[in-house]
């Protein structure tokens, strides 16, 4: 059941040439984004993460009460290979130039003089405890989110890797029908329309990618058609949010058949902003919680 595409930096680097020919106005964030998603990629070849084993009768359990396989918190990650990409994003985010550069060279400096310590901050989120993060903002007045993006990012590739290693357990599972990651349980950040019709959530957490009903919302597992409609961007037919009017929240859709261009979907999801505000206004929530 996993269907996690690997991407190279090559990959990514022609996802954002293609994107910067359609929307030239965002060429200074999608090269942004550019050099940290490839950062990434380069960093999973880097990493040493511990081997983990289900045993068969939690598996069974899992599988029978479509429960995720892992909890947030079970989660390996290399934390050697983290600090090194933690210190590289930094470095891109200062090179920058753009409205972060400030807080991040604070963050870097404070790291350096040992008062922030990277370990810890990857412990604190991979255990979901905001404590040290709220300390760092308050004693040193850091924005919390900015710090928490860079965390995130920095241990995103061992999220992935560690997830696609793990879900193959799920092979032995068949249809998985909840709307969150079979893997971890976190919410989808985008779905993707393939070939053949067939629709797939792509989980904003781990990056797991999982088939989907078409007619379908991740977030209340609603499936009547009269209260699920998709919202068309005009001059982008690859691009639509499909919104729920049970639960008022939408997701990103991409349709990969409507596009020749190579589609990387972090990307396709940090490059559209604007369909976020154009639905928001429409007084509609946005599902992924994992930034």
């Amino acid at each position: 059941m996993s269907n996690t595409q690997k991407f190279t930096t090559d990959d990514i680097k022609q996802a954002v040439e293609d994107i910067k020919k359609i929307k030239p106005e965002y060429a200074s964030m999608l090269e942004l984004y550019e050099k940290i998603f490839s950062a990434q990629e380069s960093s999973k070849n880097e990493l040493k993460l511990d081997d983990f084993i289900i045993p068969a009768d939690r598996l069974k359990l899992k599988i029978d009460e479509q429960f995720p396989l892992l909890t947030i918190q079970e989660f390996k990650y290399d934390s050697a290979e983290a600090s090194k990409l933690f210190n590289e994003i930094c470095s891109i985010l200062i090179a920058g130039d753009n409205e972060l550069s400030s807080t991040v060279e604070k963050i870097t400096k404070l790291t350096v003089e040992k008062k922030i310590d990277v370990e810890k901050l990857f412990s604190s989120f991979i255990s979901e405890d905001e404590s040290a993060f709220d300390d760092i903002e308050k004693e040193h007045e850091i924005d919390k989110q900015v710090l928490a993006f860079i965390v995130f990012n920095s241990l995103k590739p061992s999220f992935s890797v560690f997830s696609r290693n793990v879900a193959v357990n799920m092979e032995k599972a068949g249809v998985w029908e909840k709307g969150y990651c079979p893997v971890c349980g976190s919410s989808p950040e985008i779905s993707l329309f393939e070939e053949n019709g067939k629709r797939f959530m792509v989980c904003g957490f781990c990056g797991h990618k999982w088939p989907s009903k078409r007619i379908y919302c991740p977030f209340c597992e609603n499936s009547d058609h009269e209260t699920l409609r998709y919202i068309e961007i005009e001059g982008e037919e690859e691009h639509r949010a499909d919104v729920c009017e049970k639960c008022k929240m939408y997701i990103k859709t991409t349709d990969v058949k409507k596009t020749t261009r190579l589609v990387y979907p972090p990307l396709e999801y940090q490059a559209t902003p604007y369909i976020d505000l154009m639905i928001e206004e429409l007084g509609y929530t946005g599902g992924n919680t994992k930034k």
